[in-house]
This record gives structure tokens, C-alpha cells and sequence, in this order.
């Protein structure tokens, strides 16, 4: 009955009896002081990009100070670093787990090395191709468009995959370099147009109506996609078309059940697990799902000056995209259409 127990101790640090830190959030100090980079960190502890944010984000809120912070620079010199205050906690957690325990601060035995190209962003089923052809050394994280921007902001992507819609201006991608502050350390370069629509199982013939009316259950992206700030556009102005309040959006019966690719929104629909979601044709298409058109929309790709000064991968990248291969990829995939001037830096 007692066999193959084992016993284990750990160590915390507490605040006013509340844990402040403990051994798993004080590995991630320590791999991203190791790395210089959260998304690197976060892998090799195969954890969640976003639950490492998180963890960082409770650790700081706790202690009222910064713990990391953004390193800038280049190829190799983005990223992220530990503040004072964060350097002076990892050595504080290290001095009590030696005095207590009489361990070292374990870390993962396989070393990792930075990759040659970080990637993050929306994703794309064209996108995982090209990606392919590259070769090994390419990390990729699908964080969604505006995470893709967060993480270029942080120094901690190489290039972002975009197609974040703007109602003011009814343009795509652009306008967003500013609010992440990208204007003059990114080259916007074009991608390619994609078919987006609602899949479903049958036809419908007002999906929005029939999700704002309850009567259809739906599959989300997740927060920080593009097709999750259009879908909100959209849902909005059909809301008001309706005589709906604005609350109305997020009263819609599976709103809250996000899906982090297009083939998992298609997949979920398939299951009968939802009735409708926001998708790219291509993914409805794999799942033998009914598809109602709603816009093509611009997929482009942010590409930081820097990596594309020292990064050899960044640029054969954007050589990849104006190349033959890319043009006859993208023709034979259903709801994708290759513009003329796709790979070319955008000119304003």
C-alpha cells in the first residue's frame, strides 16, 4: 500500500500569509534570467505563454514592484531581463532554499538555446507551411495578432503574423503599429488575403441575429485575435441594427468558450460541441462545414528592423513570401488569395 511513495519538500516565500512566490514561479525567474526571454523560459518549463504572464504579472502585484522587464535591443538583445528587485528575490529564494532544504534551485537538465526565428501571432494553416519550408530553429507561439504585437513590443518576436481589422478607419493592420508603439521599429510587410466567414453545420441565413437571439451556440477565438476584434465588430453593429444594448455581445450563449486556432473552431462545430463560430474557409472546408461569407481580410506580417539587420531567418522570410513556392502554395488552398504585391514592405 505504501510502496513507491516518495517524500518532497518545497519552499515558499510569504507575505502577510499569503504565498508570494514558490518553486515553480522561481524557476521561471530563473530561466528567464538563463535565456533572456519569457516565451523561452515558458517553453522549457512547457508551460503557457500566458500562464507564465500571468504568474509574473500576480508576483508583481503582490510585491508592488516590477520583477521583469523588457531588454531592448537586437537580435539577441531583446527579450526580457530581471529587474534589481527581481534579481534580488531569485538570490533571496536561492539563500533560504540552501539554508533550508540544502538544494539548489533545480533547473531543467536539457539546455535550450534561443531560436533562430521567433514567431508569434495570429494563426494560419498557410502560415504553418511556410514556416516548414524554413527548417528547424523557428519557435512558434500562436498568441493571437495582438499578442504577436505585445510580444515585437517586448522585444521577445522576430515577426507577427496580423490581421487586426480598424472600424475607424476600415483598414487593417497598420493603424495598430502605433498603439503598440511598433511605428519605427517594424517593417509591415504584405501577406495575403483570407476568406473569412461563419461555419456551421447547416445553412443559416442571419448567423449574428440568430447568436444575439440565443437561439444558436457559439465557438469564440481567443482574446487577442483578430477574428475575435472583428467578430466583436461585428456583433456589435448587428446588435444595434436590432435595437439590442451593447451588453448584448457578451450575453451570447458560448461567448466565453474560446478556441486558440481556426481548426479548433471548425473541429468543435464538427462535434456538434457549438452551433457557429467565426473562421477562415479553409478550416470549414477540412470539416465539410457549411460556410457563409463575410469578408476577406489582410493577413500581414510585422518584422522587427532589427532582426531583419542580424537575422538571416527574418530575412529569407520575407524572400519566401515573394517567391513562386509561396504563390503556388497559397493557389492550392481553398480561401486564400495571393495579392500582387505580397512580400513587399508596405509603403505607408
Amino acid at each position: 500500500m505504501l510502496e513507491g511513495l516518495k517524500a518532497r519538500a518545497t519552499l515558499i516565500l510569504e507575505k502577510d500569509g499569503v504565498v508570494v512566490l514558490d518553486e515553480r514561479t522561481a524557476l521561471l525567474l530563473a530561466l528567464i534570467d538563463r535565456y533572456g526571454s519569457l516565451l523561452t523560459a515558458a517553453k522549457s518549463l512547457g508551460m503557457a505563454y500566458s500562464r507564465a504572464w500571468e504568474s509574473i504579472a500576480k508576483l508583481e502585484r503582490l510585491l508592488g514592484v516590477k520583477v521583469v522587464e523588457a531588454r531592448r535591443g537586437g537580435k539577441g538583445g531583446g527579450g526580457a531581463k530581471l529587474t534589481g528587485e527581481g534579481r534580488k528575490l531569485l538570490d533571496l529564494y536561492v539563500r533560504e532554499r540552501l539554508k533550508l532544504l540544502r538544494r539548489p534551485l533545480e533547473e531543467l537538465k536539457v539546455g535550450l538555446r534561443r531560436p533562430s526565428l521567433v514567431y508569434a501571432g495570429s494563426h494560419d494553416p498557410l502560415l504553418e507551411r511556410l514556416l516548414g519550408m524554413l527548417g528547424g530553429g523557428v519557435e512558434v507561439a500562436w498568441v493571437g495578432s495582438s499578442g504577436g504585437l505585445a510580444l515585437m513590443m517586448m522585444g521577445e518576436a522576430d515577426i507577427a503574423g496580423v490581421h487586426l481589422y480598424d472600424p475607424s478607419t476600415g483598414t487593417y493592420n497598420l493603424p495598430y503599429l502605433s498603439r503598440y508603439w511598433l511605428s519605427d521599429r517594424v517593417l509591415l510587410v504584405r501577406g495575403y488575403d483570407r476568406e473569412v466567414g461563419f461555419a456551421m453545420r447547416g445553412e443559416v441565413e442571419d448567423p449574428l441575429g440568430e447568436l444575439l437571439r440565443g437561439r444558436l451556440r457559439l465557438v469564440n477565438r481567443n482574446l487577442g485575435s483578430g477574428t475575435r476584434v472583428l467578430l466583436d465588430h461585428l456583433l456589435e453593429r448587428r446588435a444595434s441594427e436590432l435595437g439590442l444594448p451593447p451588453m448584448a455581445v457578451r450575453e451570447v450563449k458560448g461567448y466565453e468558450v474560446e478556441a486558440r486556432t481556426h481548426m479548433d473552431v471548425a473541429r468543435s462545430i464538427a462535434r456538434g460541441e457549438a452551433d457557429v463560430g467565426l473562421t477562415i474557409r479553409w478550416a470549414a472546408a477540412q470539416y465539410g462545414l457549411a460556410f457563409k461569407h463575410v469578408t476577406w481580410e489582410r493577413f500581414d506580417f510585422a518584422v522587427s528592423q532589427a532582426s531583419l539587420e542580424k537575422c538571416e531567418e527574418a530575412r529569407r522570410f520575407i524572400e519566401l513570401l515573394s517567391s513562386r513556392e509561396a504563390r503556388e502554395l497559397a493557389s492550392r488552398m481553398e480561401g486564400y488569395r495571393v495579392p500582387a504585391d505580397m512580400g513587399r514592405p508596405y509603403s505607408s
